[in-house]
């Protein structure tokens, strides 16, 4: 079972009349009635990009619990003000054109090529822009890098019981608001992969 924890807000809303992502989650949880759902019964809980602050420190207790029963936690976009412990993250300028200057780029590297989830995903699909890095407990597994070494996408068995999923990524936002298109492959593949290693 996947639970989908979401704002309410209205790209995510956008987001959810997407029929075909439907099969991406079973359930949506607001993250303000957090409490109010029994999580033991999710194998994995996605958390939407963009959730308020707040909420997300009101429950961190909740989540690392979550976590520590041995579950999965993938988290989209910015992880701001140390909300969730063990995750390092720096804010970077964002480069909204690098794709319309001659001979652009934005460098970015796949890492351990041989997670299952590159059966699902290219670097293409992962390829649009980010808000930041992520520096990757030791031991956690980087699955893109940026030249500095720093990773935009990440997993981490080590930190807890459960498996953390981390990207800077924020596909749900983009889908929601209509733009980006490598956001809906990318989506497309985490949900495959997700569903293969239920």
């Amino acid at each position: 079972m996947i639970g989908l924890v979401t704002n309410g807000l209205p790209f995510q809303n956008r987001f959810l009349a997407e029929e075909e992502f439907y099969y991406l989650y079973d359930d949506v949880l607001h993250i303000r009635e957090l409490h109010l759902h029994d999580l033991t019964k999710y194998d994995t809980l996605i958390l939407s990009c963009r959730l308020d602050l707040t909420h997300l420190k009101r429950y961190q207790s909740h989540l690392i619990t979550f976590l520590e029963s041995g579950k999965r936690l993938v988290i989209f976009g910015e992880i701001v003000d140390n909300w969730l412990p063990t995750i390092d993250w720096e804010d970077s300028e964002v480069n909204f054109s690098w794709w319309v200057r001659d001979g652009g780029d934005l460098p970015m590297h796949e890492q351990n090529t041989a997670h299952p989830l590159f059966k699902y995903v290219t670097l293409r699909d992962m390829k649009w822009h980010y808000h930041g890095s992520f520096l990757p407990p030791v031991g956690a597994q980087s699955l893109l890098d940026i030249p500095d070494g720093r990773s935009l996408f990440y997993i981490d068995h080590v930190s807890f019981n459960g498996e953390l999923v981390v990207t800077t990524l924020d596909p749900m936002f983009h889908i929601g608001l209509g733009f980006i298109d490598q956001s809906k492959p990318f989506l497309h593949g985490i949900a495959k992969w997700l569903r293969e290693e239920e």
